[in-house]
């Protein structure tokens, strides 16, 4: 008489884990959405538009700033 195997279930377990760390990012996901134009109303997409041109202009700014000068060197 033969003895029957026990199934292996390491996939069984290894899909039940891949089902709870789905469930547990998409329930902390959405709420770190980040700013798409897509969902907004026409007014806060040009609000957001011109906040991200603002700090584009700022940002460029400081990298001016902070830029050393080039001194120009004397050649013999």
């Amino acid at each position: 008489m033969r003895m029957r195997r026990r199934p292996n279930r390491t996939n069984v377990y290894l899909l039940l884990l891949a089902v709870i760390i789905a469930a547990v990012v998409a329930y902390y996901l959405p709420s770190k959405r980040p700013e798409n134009a897509s969902m907004l109303p026409k007014d806060q997409y040009i609000k957001l538009v011109e906040k991200r041109r603002r700090e584009q202009l700022e940002r460029l700014q400081q990298e001016h700033r902070d830029k050393p000068q080039a001194t120009p060197s004397s050649r013999d």
